[in-house]
């Protein structure tokens, strides 16, 4: 086994999840959404609201990448920004109708690619390559 292809075999997994995801969303006519979007509507989907530094947290990001993906999605009208009102230096986001019609199309994707990522998996597999995987710490 070589052990130092592990990384760049998740990298590689990584880009073609993302890929998949993509040529999923066009299938489905939604055009100016990457993958790393979805991870955004996803944290709001389940939230009536959360703020910038909430979601960065939530999602692992930097609040630099965090306010330029969010203002892609205030810009498509899928999230509303709003001040906070207890502390103007706050921002709450939070999913506008738009966004949320989005819901069902990206479970339907999210279950197209568990499908497709975990086809030659039995369940015990799964389940063990799970636990592996939490165990790399970085």
């Amino acid at each position: 086994m070589n052990e130092k292809a592990i990384v760049a075999v998740i990298g590689r997994i990584h880009r073609r999840s993302n890929r998949f995801i993509e040529k999923e969303l066009k299938k489905h006519n939604i055009h100016g959404i990457a993958p790393s979007h979805g991870d955004i509507l996803f944290q709001l989907y389940g939230q009536e609201s959360i703020t910038m530094n909430q979601l960065s947290c939530l999602i692992d990001k930097d609040k630099s990448t965090i306010t330029a993906l969010v203002e892609k999605l205030v810009r498509l009208e899928y999230v509303k920004k709003e001040q906070d009102l207890n502390d103007g230096r706050i921002f709450r986001l939070s999913i506008t109708d738009k966004g949320r019609a989005l819901k069902p199309i990206f479970e339907a994707v999210s279950e197209s690619l568990l499908a497709a990522v975990y086809e030659d998996f039995a369940p015990e597999e799964k389940e063990q390559l799970f636990q592996l995987l939490r165990k790399i710490n970085l």
